[in-house]
């Protein structure tokens, strides 16, 4: 495949990584990048996330392993650009080091069991892989923020200390017997001329001093201000306008070097956050301000961001050099203080200054000892073999770990442990008690004392078995069981002495003796299983079950008992009669149920309930009419009914079954009447509903008709001649699939040939369908076709050029 592409190409990245994973989809057919596409796809995935690499490749249905394999081929690695995005943008590695842990961190480490986020690392030459990655030297992220937020506010009324320069401006005010408005500038000789005044020196002056000097000069000029005592009528007020702008330079380790114009408020700590802050190499204790050629004052950070105090902050002057010395001695502090970090150290500074540093020490820190990893010092590596001593520092009282003198080293890596997590004195009852849970364990406490805490027992507790699980030195646990019962009546043996991170476990009796259930079927109200209880007879399983139903037979019962005597038998049955109350049986009353037993009560074949069914209409005694026989038929019924009333229409007649939810039954009354051994005269069923219809001499027209309307019935007439008169078929109307339905729910149906069609009664219902449309997709099928086939000789003409 050759992409051509113009110069200044403005490719979307998408697309360019898509060309991309395409041309490694075809590397296997000898397709090759050319080297413009390859660069520019390669620049592409630079920019690109390893999410949406993963989403150009499933919309490919490529694995991203199969992805690296083939992009090899094209001189490409991909697995290249999918590990170097997890690293943090801004991060530079340490020239010659190659920190394998980045690719795939731990999500936990040992020391403070802290979670490693990537994005929070600022490696520390000199302590990677000696602590976790999470781990940052303390200070520096805080100039990680926008520059913006640290800038001065000018819009405060002047500091006190306020000196003034060229390029100031100040305001000059007069109210009074005289009124004056001048704003007037700081000159370059540091001097302001006043309009009838002449020049007044400025240069180094605060405000306040300013306005003592001007009072005086401007009083031999204006004679009402009276240099500002009793019986003056002018008045004077001097204020700083528009502030000056500074030249400062910030040198040595900083992140962007070079010199900054700054607002006169601006101080040391502006002109550093405005660089950036120190790299990862530069010091943030010893920071000088260099005025004049001279080392005016050193900058502390830490006082700060730690304690928090400005009083040592600087205010710069034109020409000042914020100058970043290297960083100091370092040491790491990991594990259970307030703040883990990287702190840098003054030579004076000790070990409990470290603790000071990182928030002190939490509540869950281990103080009897703490670790200290320590690179030897040069001149001490003579005298080892290795180059790192560890050793421990143990302490008394947390007092005296926080005010340590211990002298400390540079590269030291502090560890302070957390206490373990056994209690002193607790010991925990679960189980069938009242209130389970964990409880203070008390000298000479026995289970009997630990059970009386807890409630006492539960009603339904087992009190002959308990168990007591004891924690031994090696962390492995015993077991003893004791009897509950005993140990409540101080037996020595189960009323066992309680020690610390015992567990108590007691149980419920269903435990040791399970609740089965019984079953009971046939002629009872209600059918199914039941809990068997103890001492339960028959009677008892028949008055749970609602007693027996009114069908109920005394004779043929049926009890099933599991057998497991031998392998492959089922049951044990045993049938028996019992007398007309069942309740007063000797048998019943008196035979126990066991586990899984099932009683089987049967119905007396002779017993039969009511069967109903209702005829309506055009008969002469309408209602509803209790069966004879199974086997009655629909004429029996209209013949009990008093026979048809004058005006009854069998034709439109119809009879509805609600069993099964049958429906209209289409029979045809006048045959089921005219000859009572035809098929049309059913055998009626319970819940069945006869309707005699009156005379109906109307045809019902529907569907797809100009005029569905109710057409009167005309003898002889055919079907076109009702269609016609309903206005004819519209267009969308399926002459082909018009359905004609008689009043009795039977279909009409036309006579074949020479056959006259039978006659279309009153009470018809005419139904004429809507056309079924079906989509024609023969042109989209040709089409796609085409596209496929133009694509394959498309590809077949680029593989041939290439393989030339």
């Amino acid at each position: 495949m050759y992409v051509q592409m113009p110069k200044g190409s403005a490719m979307n990245k998408h697309n360019i990584t898509f060309c991309l994973i395409v041309s490694i989809w075809l590397a296997g057919t000898g397709v090759r990048l050319v080297a413009q596409t390859k660069t520019q796809a390669e620049s592409a995935l630079q920019r690109l996330t390893p999410e949406e690499i993963d989403r150009k490749l499933k919309e490919l249905g490529i694995s991203k392993e199969e992805a690296i394999n083939r992009a090899s081929a094209l001189n490409i690695n991909l697995e290249d650009y999918l590990r170097n995005m997890q690293t943090v943008p801004g991060e530079t590695p340490t020239p010659g080091v190659t920190d394998t842990t980045r690719v795939a961190p731990p999500v936990s480490v040992a020391r403070g069991e802290v979670t490693i986020q990537k994005k929070d690392t600022l490696p520390v030459p000199g302590f990677e892989g000696r602590i976790p990655l999470i781990l940052r030297p303390f200070g520096y992220n805080i100039f990680q923020y926008s520059a913006s937020t640290f800038q001065p506010v000018v819009n405060v009324a002047t500091p006190p200390s306020y000196v003034l320069g060229p390029g100031d401006e100040v305001t000059i005010s007069m109210w009074g017997e005289t009124k004056l408005n001048f704003q007037i500038p700081v000159n370059r000789e540091g001097s302001i001329v006043i309009p009838d005044v002449g020049p007044i020196h400025a240069s180094g002056m605060t405000i306040q001093q300013l306005r003592d000097k001007m009072l005086r000069r401007m009083s031999a000029v204006y004679s009402s201000l009276h240099n500002g005592e009793s019986g003056a009528t002018s008045f004077l007020d001097v204020s700083l306008g528009k502030l000056r702008t500074l030249q400062i330079f910030v040198l040595g380790e900083a992140q962007k070097p070079g010199g900054y114009s700054l607002s006169s408020l601006s101080t040391a700590l502006h002109a550093l956050y405005l660089s950036g802050g120190p790299t990862m190499n530069g010091s943030l204790r010893n920071i000088q301000i260099v005025r004049g050629g001279k080392i005016f004052e050193t900058l502390d950070f830490y006082d700060y961001a730690l304690r928090p105090d400005k009083s040592k902050d600087i205010r710069l002057q034109d020409g000042d050099i914020v100058f970043i010395k290297p960083a100091g001695k370092r040491v790491a502090l990991v594990g259970f203080v307030v703040r883990p970090a990287i702190y840098e150290l003054s030579e004076s500074e000790k070990f409990g200054d470290v603790i000071g540093f990182a928030g002190g020490l939490r509540f869950n820190a281990y103080i009897d000892r703490t670790h200290i990893e320590r690179m030897i010092p040069f001149n001490e590596r003579k005298e080892y073999t290795h180059n790192f001593l560890d050793f421990d520092l143990r302490f008394t009282s947390h007092q005296e770990l926080e005010t340590s003198k211990f002298e400390m080293q540079d590269g030291d890596v502090v560890t302070v442990f957390k206490v373990d997590t056994i209690p002193e004195n607790r010991v925990t009852i679960t189980g069938s008690v009242k209130k389970p849970g964990i409880f203070e364990l008390k000298p000479g406490m026995r289970i009997k004392d630990l059970i009386m805490e807890a409630d006492s027992l539960d009603r339904n507790t087992f009190s002959e078995q308990g168990m007591l699980f004891r924690l031994l030195p090696n962390l492995r646990h015993e077991v003893i069981s004791f009897n509950p019962r005993l140990a409540l009546v101080n037996d020595i043996h189960n009323n066992v002495e309680l020690k610390n991170e015992d567990s108590v476990a007691l149980y419920k009796e269903s435990l040791f003796f399970p609740e089965h259930s019984v079953s009971v079927g046939g002629s009872v109200r209600s059918q199914g299983q039941y809990p068997r209880r103890d001492s339960m007879t028959i009677a008892d399983l028949i008055v749970m079950a609602g007693g027996l139903t009114e069908g109920a037979s005394s004779q043929g019962w049926e009890l099933a008992r599991l057998d497991t005597s031998v392998i492959g038998a089922l049951s044990l049955v045993k049938q028996f009669n019992v007398s007309e109350n069942y309740w007063e049986d000797d048998f019943c009353k008196h035979f126990v149920l066991h586990d899984f037993d099932h009683l089987m009560i049967p119905s007396n074949p002779k017993y039969n309930t009511q069967r109903v069914v209702g005829i309506w209409g055009y008969v002469l005694y309408p209602g509803a009419y209790a069966l004879q026989n199974e086997g009655e038929k629909l004429s029996s019924i209209i013949r009990r009914a008093g026979g048809l009333r004058p005006g009854a229409y069998l034709e439109g007649s119809s009879l509805f079954r609600k069993w099964k939810n049958a429906g209209l039954v289409s029979i045809d009354f006048v045959k089921a009447l005219a000859d009572t051994q035809s098929l049309d005269n059913i055998t009626v069923l319970h819940e069945d509903s006869i309707n005699i219809s009156p005379l109906q001499d109307l045809i019902y027209i529907r569907g797809e008709v100009f005029m569905p309307a109710a057409v009167a019935h005309k003898q002889g007439a055919s079907l076109s001649y009702y269609l016609g008169q309903a206005g004819g078929l519209k267009e969308t109307g399926d002459e082909d699939r018009v359905y004609v339905t008689l009043p009795n729910g039977k279909k009409w149906e036309q006579g074949w040939f020479i056959l006259p069609s039978p006659e279309i009664p009153g009470g018809t219902i005419i139904s004429v369908p809507r056309k079924i449309e079906r989509e024609d997709k023969t042109l989209s099928i040709v089409t796609s076709w085409a596209t496929i086939m133009a694509s394959l000789a498309t590809m077949m003409i680029a593989i041939v050029q290439v393989t030339k």
